[in-house]
């Protein structure tokens, strides 16, 4: 509820004031969040999962709005770390990932966490979008379906390199959920070892998985760089390093200010450009090379200290400044999920705003493509998504006894 000085409130009839000031109901905005019963609000998190949807939204829009209008390699070579973040911005979806580590973590640092109603959440949260987009890729790509092809749709295994149905641009990103809700079934373990032994029983996580994939890179070089891009194998570690985020959040392991923090997030957004140079002039999206085995810990460790000091240096702001920057991250989950059919419809016109191939596709993707994805969003997230995120319940039973 919003508070007005009694001075504003002069105009108004008598009777309505009290004390010192007058209660109105609260602006719509806060009505548009559902908020969890779980974990205390940040907003820094909503304005960087903003981030990482306007990154790829980005990405996948000067990329196929540019091959498809004007041709061109899908992944040119860059000269500089600003168009390495656009031309290589699957980074964004990386971004996603030490995010869900380290809210997760945020929330059930020092509690014992019920493994039922958890499930429930993060299927309320998770399936409703999810399904939905699905079923209208089906019902668009009849064809594509068969059985065979939809069940790893429903049992986490729709990640190449395996082999499953695809439904035009309706099921590009989806692999991601699979990937995404195998992390929501390993948290509460992963949880349990972090509580009872401490940061070395994740760091024994990461130094497993960089060997296990460096095995799979000496024993299958040529599948390497699909299993560290696609496939839990390779993204866990980015989940936990947004756990181990959270616990030196938490903990007080690093107390950053607001302008050390926002130092922090700053050079880490800078690095992450830098490393995504070399990333492109060394192979790039489609290579193979055996140091893609230990890639995705690289890249998740720039993104979680982006996490660690863009949280520290907003965790006390309120008002419109954390308000408004959160409104992109609120609906993300839905911008994520729609956004490529809206490019695809795009890219599908063919229309040319300028004759340059570059300048087009930027121009189209922000006139033509922002708005519409904005606005599928927010009506996704308030007509799907939030009635089911309300019916979520409490999963946080009281300090671990671990």
């Amino acid at each position: 509820r919003l508070r007005v000085p009694l001075a504003a409130a002069a105009a108004l009839p008598r009777g309505t004031a009290e004390a010192a000031c007058i209660v109105l109901p609260m602006p719509a905005h806060e009505e548009f969040v559902s908020r969890s019963k779980n974990v205390r609000y940040l907003p820094g998190v909503d304005h960087l999962r903003g981030l990482a949807v306007l990154i790829i939204v980005v990405y996948h829009g000067m990329q196929q709005i540019r091959v498809q209008v004007s041709g061109g390699d899908v992944f040119p070579k860059v000269h500089d770390p600003l168009s390495a973040l656009v031309v290589e911005g699957h980074t964004g979806v990386t971004l996603f990932m030490v995010l869900s580590g380290f809210i997760l973590t945020f929330g059930a640092d020092r509690a014992a966490l019920s493994y039922r109603p958890y499930l429930r959440n993060r299927v309320l949260r998770v399936a409703p979008m999810y399904l939905l987009v699905l079923a209208i890729g089906i019902m668009s790509v009849p064809a594509a379906f068969t059985l065979s092809g939809f069940v790893p749709y429903l049992t986490l295994l729709a990640t190449p390199p395996l082999a499953f149905a695809t439904f035009g641009p309706w099921s590009a990103v989806l692999w991601s959920v699979s990937v995404e809700f195998a992390f929501y079934l390993l948290f509460p373990f992963l949880l349990a070892m972090l509580q009872r032994d401490g940061v070395r029983a994740l760091v024994r996580v990461l130094v497993l998985m960089n060997a296990l994939r460096l095995l799979a890179a000496v024993t299958n070089p040529h599948t390497i760089g699909q299993l560290s891009y696609w496939t839990i194998v390779g993204r866990l570690d980015q989940f936990v390093l947004g756990m181990l985020a959270a616990w030196c959040f938490q903990r007080g392991y690093v107390r950053l200010g607001r302008r050390s923090g926002l130092t922090l997030a700053a050079t880490g957004v800078l690095l992450v450009g830098c490393a995504l140079w070399w990333f492109n002039a060394h192979g790039g999206f489609f290579g193979s090379h055996r140091w893609r085995a230990v890639w995705p810990p690289v890249e998740g460790v720039l993104w979680a200290a982006v996490v660690l000091g863009y949280v520290s240096a907003t965790a006390g702001v309120a008002g419109r400044l954390a308000r408004w920057p959160a409104l992109p991250g609120i609906v993300s989950y839905s911008a994520f999920l729609l956004h490529y059919p809206v490019v695809i419809a795009v890219a599908d016109r063919h229309w040319h705003l300028v004759d340059a191939a570059v300048p087009n596709a930027a121009l189209l993707t922000v006139l033509v493509v922002f708005p519409s994805v904005a606005a599928l969003a927010a009506l996704g997230y308030v007509t799907v998504e939030r009635p089911f995120m309300q019916r979520r319940v409490r999963y946080l039973e009281g300090p671990t006894t671990a």
